[in-house]
């Protein structure tokens, strides 16, 4: 069957509407039975491009990416073997793989997933892993996101211990962002110096590539902070701001947080250069994502009184279900200035 999908339409909306419009065909489809539409869309929702990283909700993104892995395992598993059917099916399956342990880790963006949802998507993926005799180690490294994400400190020291001792396969990810995964961790607990120590390579350009040193930043801006070291935290953030800004329709979700530590380190002019020039690009990105939206509530909030009270909100809704006060600590922080010499 041919599709009947084109995101010509789909790609001219706003995040909101393209949402929207997504579930509505996807649904649609499924009642039509059109395999192929479905598939189509569910691909859209979970591509890697810089739209779909901007436009969809992590539930939504994770109900298409098990629909996906569950309709190509089911292919393969009635295909005729070494048949190209076969060969096309798999492929398909083991991308759905791939993505799966990045959409599940990012799941607690999404104020609408319960610790239940989290839960089930470790089990699904943990089931799915297993049937292809694939490390636990990304399964490890996912439960390790979501406790980083929901300021969970207990589950972060188990889950990480997990990941250090898997074996490695080939659904690890590359050098580079392993060393950043490192770096979070350790940036998390508290453990700043050790966080610093394992910067180094990235800071220097060693260790690269298409996500890191990108992603990496915050939390090697804010330890070095930590750790008194403001001069090397200011000249670090003016290479995140000059490499961010460049690549910005793939990392805009990071400016707020450059923009929070513009403010950590006194640096309020280059706050608001960053706050006039994004904003309305970061807003309008951020229609489905709460966890990018708060993260730019609490930038915006040591200049607006309206931001801080609905950055408020927002974390304490976060903070709510994650059982704990980490967010509305994180905002906290944005009126505490560290003494710089």
């Amino acid at each position: 069957m041919t599709s009947a999908f084109s995101p010509k339409k789909l790609n001219a909306l706003n995040t909101r509407e393209r949402q929207q419009a997504t579930i509505a065909q996807f649904n649609a489809a499924m009642d039509a039975q059109d395999t192929a539409t479905a598939i189509d869309i569910a691909n859209y929702v979970v591509s890697d491009d810089d739209l779909s990283n901007h436009a969809f909700s992590r539930g939504w993104q994770l109900h298409c990416l098990k629909w996906l892995i569950i309709h190509h395992m089911n292919e393969w598993r009635n295909s005729e073997d070494n048949s190209e059917h076969e060969d096309k099916s798999i492929h398909a399956l083991l991308d759905g793989l791939w993505k799966l342990k990045w959409i599940i880790g990012i799941l607690p963006q999404d104020i609408g997933e319960t610790r239940q949802d989290f839960d089930e998507a470790i089990e699904f993926m943990q089931h799915v892993y297993e049937d292809f005799e694939f490390s636990t180690a990304m399964v490890d490294k996912a439960q390790l996101d979501i406790a980083m994400l929901t300021g969970d400190a207990e589950a972060a020291r188990k889950h990480f211990a997990q990941w250090q001792a898997a074996d490695k396969d080939d659904m690890n990810d590359c050098e580079a962002c392993e060393q950043s995964t490192l770096i979070d961790y350790y940036h998390f607990i508290g453990d700043y110096q050790r966080a610093a120590e394992l910067a180094a390579p990235i800071i220097s350009g060693e260790m690269t590539c298409g996500e890191v040193p990108h992603i990496t930043y915050p939390s090697i801006i804010n330890s070095l902070i930590q750790i008194g070291k403001f001069s090397e935290a200011q000249a670090v953030l003016q290479d995140a701001v000059d490499l961010i800004t460049q690549s910005r329709e793939h990392f805009l979700w990071l400016i707020p947080q450059l923009i929070q530590l513009s403010i950590r380190l006194e640096n309020r002019e280059q706050a608001e250069e960053l706050l006039d020039e994004f904003s309305h690009d970061i807003v309008e990105a951020a229609q489905n994502n709460h966890f990018h939206y708060l993260q730019y509530l609490i930038a915006v909030a040591p200049f607006n009184e309206e931001a801080l009270e609905a950055a408020r909100s927002l974390a304490r809704d976060f903070d709510e279900r994650n059982g704990n006060q980490y967010y509305q600590n994180q905002l906290d922080l944005m009126f505490v200035t560290p003494v710089l010499h």
